[in-house]
């Protein structure tokens, strides 16, 4: 038994330095590919988004990249939400961290969009760039209801569509809108409420199976789901699943609401 135990934690320390050498292999291998592709260009920009869900391996990453003086011309552009970084997080961490050793970090808050941003970002959601004059009385009414978050201009504008408040006229080849209706409209003030307003609109089978999944945790089983809810098949789960694959979708874009609005718009061209 005594020899066993010794074997075992041999077993264990050799497991944990090749994991660590796998690891410091793979940080060895982006740096290297950073430093084939930055030397091709007078410059090259990563900016990389949501990284207050980033984890430790990734910022691990990240630190390996920033420490190493040979890769030329990189500059490295993280965006996170401040109010989900608070002090004990490891993103918060990092950043001491880096900065104890005299690395140099900007940092740059930004707030919520100007009503004179608001437009262009609606007029290029809607595929009017062209003519911001358009579409300025709806995002002018729009910035009010949100005060210029653009996650919330975005949704806003999504939900009026989803709503039929705004529909695209294909006889006369241009958006429309009810200026008394978008006024009335209210606003919800977080995305939790857009979330779930949105997940309301599913149909009832995809809601009954969200149910199921979260009870199952983040990582589950599509049979186990399907053995839970008994009379779905796996044709309709895979059905639903895309239906919330949509909505998921359209809550991460950060650049057009959905491709719907695009799409209708398109047909002017």
């Amino acid at each position: 038994a005594p020899q066993l135990g010794s074997a075992k934690r041999r077993l264990q320390v050799s497991l944990a330095l090749a994991g660590k050498e796998s690891i410091a292999k793979m940080h060895y291998a982006v740096r290297r590919l950073l430093k084939i592709v930055c030397s091709q260009f007078k410059g090259v920009v990563l900016f990389i988004d949501d990284l207050q869900w980033s984890d430790a391996a990734t910022l691990d990453l990240l630190k390996s990249i920033v420490l190493d003086g040979e890769i030329p011309r990189l500059l490295i552009v993280g965006a996170y939400r401040e109010d989900e970084v608070p002090d004990h997080h490891p993103l918060a961490f990092h950043i001491r961290e880096l900065e104890e050793m005299s690395v140099s970090i900007t940092k740059m808050r930004i707030g919520n969009l100007s009503v004179n941003y608001a437009i262009p970002l609606v007029a290029e959601a809607l595929g009017m760039d062209d003519d911001d004059s358009k579409v300025k009385s709806l995002a002018e009414t729009i910035h009010r209801k949100t005060e210029g978050n653009p996650f919330f201009i975005l949704m806003f504008l999504r939900s009026l569509y989803d709503e039929k408040l705004l529909q695209y006229n294909f006889g006369a080849m241009k958006w429309t809108w009810d200026e008394d209706a978008v006024n009335s409209k209210i606003v919800t003030e977080n995305v939790a409420s857009v979330l779930v307003n949105k997940m309301n609109r599913l149909q009832e089978d995809t809601q009954r199976m969200l149910m199921v999944a979260s009870c199952l945790g983040s990582n589950f089983r599509k049979s186990a789901v399907v053995e839970v809810m008994k009379n779905i098949s796996r044709s309709e789960m895979r059905s639903s699943m895309r239906s919330v694959s949509s909505t998921a979708a359209t809550m991460e874009s950060s650049s057009l609401l959905s491709s719907d609005l695009t799409n209708s718009s398109a047909v002017r061209s």
